[in-house]
């Protein structure tokens, strides 16, 4: 396997955040492609990981480039590349693997706690949140992670699919630009960033580790196996 790395961004304003620094420091070579305007590759990278966005699954209704997407993810998951979605991309996922999303009554945004469940150690318990859809948790998946306002925080399914419904990648920078309003009021301290940026390199080591470790394979368990078997309890 080799360290190319697809991220498919669905807003302009709202990058990979702190994963273009945890590519750089893995010397992970990133390839971000913005499905609004361009073709979704039929192969040639090593990772898929899918960021956030304004839209829902159910705008692929009045959205041809929305539901393409969505049918792309179907046949990119079922390759055996680890693949990450965030947010609005948690969503896809959980879509592209037969879950319902649904509303919620009530929104989740700003720096807000989630409870992992026992043995799945996140390296944070405080994360950004930027959302009033959550997804259900597929067939055969495994809730990982719960808070007040949502039972379904994260999700894993298989050796390779990780979903994210939070926010570790925004900086301060990031969630000032992306919320105003909210950051002129609470601001956004820099020690809740820390400590989710160093959550989130711990958890993209893991999930991309074929992506870090190309010449270093396992005599006897596949990198994705072994990511399952440390994250998600198998």
């Amino acid at each position: 396997m080799g360290n190319r790395l697809l991220i498919i961004q669905h807003e302009r304003r709202e990058g990979p955040g702190y994963i273009a620094d945890w590519a750089a420091a893995r010397n992970v070579a990133l390839d971000i492609v913005d499905p609004k305007r361009e073709m979704l590759p039929d192969g040639g990278y090593d990772g898929l990981i899918v960021l956030g966005g304004l839209m829902d699954v159910r705008d692929r209704e009045k959205l041809s480039w929305l539901a393409r997407e969505i049918d792309w993810l179907g046949r990119a998951i079922r390759q055996p590349i680890p693949v990450l979605g965030i947010c609005l991309g948690s969503q896809l996922l959980a879509h592209a693997l037969g879950a319902d999303v649904i509303e919620m009554p009530t929104e989740e945004l700003g720096w807000l706690p989630v409870n992992p469940v026992p043995g799945w150690k996140m390296g944070t318990g405080l994360v950004f949140h930027a959302h009033k859809y959550r997804f259900a948790i597929p067939a055969g998946a495994r809730c990982l992670a719960e808070s007040k306002l949502c039972p379904h925080q994260a999700f894993s399914a298989g050796d390779n699919i990780l979903g994210l419904q939070f926010h570790l990648e925004w900086s301060a920078d990031d969630i000032a630009r992306l919320f105003p309003k909210y950051f002129a009021r609470h601001g956004s301290p820099e020690i809740f960033h820390d400590a989710g940026r160093r959550a989130l390199f711990e958890i993209l080591d893991t999930h991309f580790s074929p992506l870090i470790s190309v010449d270093a394979p396992s005599k006897s368990t596949s990198p994705l196996r072994r990511f399952a078997q440390r994250l998600y309890l198998q």
